[in-house]
């Protein structure tokens, strides 16, 4: 048996939003446009609106994995994004806000997947073949890695390593 399954994986899926609630509470408008994590480096908000559009494609990759068979999927580019949709000066509620209803979209399209379609593959332009369950562990480690950038930008915590 796998440590791996679609159970642990929506489990953590649900904790995204959980942790990003908890560390954004308090911080105010200003904080989240302001503080950068470094010269030239991203702000909360733009991170958040970020992780947003990231869920977004996400979603879409899913649906395509999950009706289509072998599609191509669409690639996303984050400065494209970033510069399109204007990041730096977007609301951090409004961004947390259309995040939740992406990652609840998600979690309800997931929710009732049967146990063969999680072995379902598309096909990324930089990553080859992805399996559903491997799309699912790469938004995982996508919002780890977005949780622990805006926890730094917020001094809450040191880069450990």
């Amino acid at each position: 048996m796998s440590v791996i399954t679609p159970e642990r994986s929506m489990t953590a899926l649900r904790k995204t939003p959980v942790v990003l609630n908890a560390i954004l509470k308090g911080v105010s408008q200003e904080q989240a446009q302001r503080m950068t994590d470094g010269a030239g480096g991203w702000s909360v908000v733009e991170t958040m609106c970020h992780i947003r559009d990231f869920t977004a494609i996400s979603l879409t990759r899913a649906r395509l994995i999950l009706f289509e068979d072998q599609p191509l999927l669409p690639n996303f580019d984050p400065q494209e994004g970033a510069q399109a949709r204007d990041y730096a000066n977007q609301v951090l509620a409004a961004e947390f806000a259309a995040f939740l209803d992406a990652r609840r979209a998600l979690l309800a399209l997931l929710a009732d997947v049967p146990d063969d379609a999680w072995q379902r593959c598309g096909t990324h332009a930089v990553f080859g073949s992805l399996s559903l369950l491997d799309l699912v562990l790469f938004i995982v480690q996508h919002d780890l890695d977005h949780i622990e950038q805006i926890a730094r930008t917020l001094n809450l915590s040191d880069a450990l390593v």
